[in-house]
């Protein structure tokens, strides 16, 4: 039950608003501004109604008080009939609102219950940005290996900079974990953070995704739509697989960084936007400048602050960090206690991981999932992660290049499926798209 002081040097008023409230809230009343400072000291409440004029301590001076010190509390302000000049010098000194004398009994019920209301909201929007906090701080990138703390550090110097990011990876080392991190551990973590996967999106539709458009801009416009970057306006826009936007998509892009305003397709009219981008690809863009698929005056633009994310083959002392960081996720999402034994762990540990993180995150889940026993051994692990009760070593000529042990892979995980494409995605711990897009390079 929600907590009310009414403090009021006329015991008529006091009493009256005790009548009113004592239903739904637990009331205490005060007959001076000194006692009703004190009981707020000493107790928690969520609404204080204060006569503005009393002895020994002024409504408005509690106020000031209660604003001082930071405290929790909504006020609302007690004051004479047609005293304007007294309302508006409260509302800026931070009151809810006012209540004139003689009271309307209804109006009273009304502002008490909108101020509980506004009260709930506010808690909830903190316990909403302290998950997300949670969700999204750089906590969550899990590692102790060199590369990965190498890459927190950076993070850390470079969240409160307004500069454009290049992150670099492979498919599923966690370039979109690393942008929400940086975003919100930046000014900017309170406007929006809107994610783009350019390689999912068509290439006709990429602008408009982008810039919005008009109504009547083309057939089946039928009213105006703001694109993402309008939407994320004084926010971060993550531009993820950069390097499939088209060269006519990359100039509108290049005009944006450096003109910082759109124009939405069949409109004229130039929109500011302030937002800050964060690139990623798992491609080599030097490559592509070189074959003429990306501009290189782009590239600079955008590789302001390049972060380089390591492969999980490359960090393997912090697989078993991670399986275990996964493990207790799932558990505790599944109501489950699945443990891993030492002969498992090892046989994970020692796996190469091509799809990274990602992949290792939709294996332990599976684990989890499908383990009646609490307890995986080595016999519950996928058949391609161990060759008689071995794991899985591959020997490659020495001038072979990571595409060619990748396209090897890939090939084999495919043949073990069947040519289906879904299901080798969902062995291979990456998005059915990637997959396609690896094919076609491999072609």
């Amino acid at each position: 039950m929600n907590k009310i002081l009414i403090a009021d040097d006329e015991p008529w008023v006091a009493e009256l608003l005790y009548e009113l409230l004592k239903e739904e809230y637990e009331v205490v009343t005060a007959d001076n501004g000194l006692t009703a400072w004190a009981y707020i000291k000493r107790e928690k409440f969520d609404i204080v109604l204060l006569d503005i004029r009393m002895p020994r301590m002024s409504g408005l001076s509690i106020l000031k008080k209660i604003k001082e010190s930071g405290m929790n509390i909504i006020s609302i302000i007690i004051t004479a009939a047609g005293d304007v000049n007294t309302a508006v010098e409260v509302m800026k000194a931070g009151a809810y609102d006012f209540i004139a004398k003689p009271f309307d009994n209804e109006k009273i019920k009304i502002t008490v219950k909108h101020a509980i209301e506004n009260l709930q909201l506010e808690k909830e929007i903190k316990n909403l940005r302290g998950a997300v906090d949670d969700s999204f701080g750089f906590e969550r990138i899990i590692g102790t290996s060199a590369g990965i703390q190498n890459v927190l550090e950076l993070c850390r110097k470079v969240a409160d900079k307004n500069v454009t990011l290049m992150i670099t990876g492979e498919s599923g080392t966690g370039k979109e974990l690393v942008a929400r991190a940086v975003h919100y551990n930046s000014p900017r973590r309170n406007c929006p953070f809107i994610a783009i996967d350019c390689a999912a999106i068509p290439e006709t539709l990429i602008e408009n995704e982008f810039f919005g458009h008009e109504k009547g801009a083309f057939t089946g416009a039928y009213s105006r739509i703001n694109g993402k970057f309008e939407l994320a306006d004084q926010g971060s826009i993550f531009l993820d697989e950069i390097g499939n936007l088209s060269l006519d998509v990359q100039a509108k892009l290049l005009r944006v960084l450096q003109e910082k305003e759109i124009t939405r397709i069949g409109g004229s009219q130039k929109i500011k936007v302030d937002v800050r981008i964060i690139c990623a690809t798992n491609s080599d863009l030097q490559r592509a400048i070189i074959e003429g698929s990306f501009r290189d005056d782009l590239y600079y633009r955008i590789n302001v602050i390049p972060i380089r994310l390591p492969a999980l083959r490359e960090r393997n002392n912090d697989i078993q960090l991670l399986a275990n960081h996964f493990l207790n996720r799932y558990n505790k999402e599944l109501n489950k206690k699945i443990k891993i034994d030492g002969s498992a762990m090892k046989i994970l540990n020692s796996f190469s991981w091509p799809g990274n993180v990602r992949e290792l995150d939709n294996y332990i889940h599976r684990l989890v999932v499908e383990n009646e026993d609490g307890l995986v051994v080595e016999k519950n692990l996928p058949y391609f992660f161990k060759r008689k009760g071995k794991s899985e070593t591959y020997n490659f000529p020495d001038n072979f290049t990571l595409r060619k042990i990748e396209e090897i892979y890939i090939g084999k995980i495919l043949k073990q499926q069947k040519n289906n494409i879904s299901k080798a995605a969902r062995v291979l711990g990456i998005s059915r798209k990637t997959l396609h897009n690896k094919l076609k390079l491999m072609e």
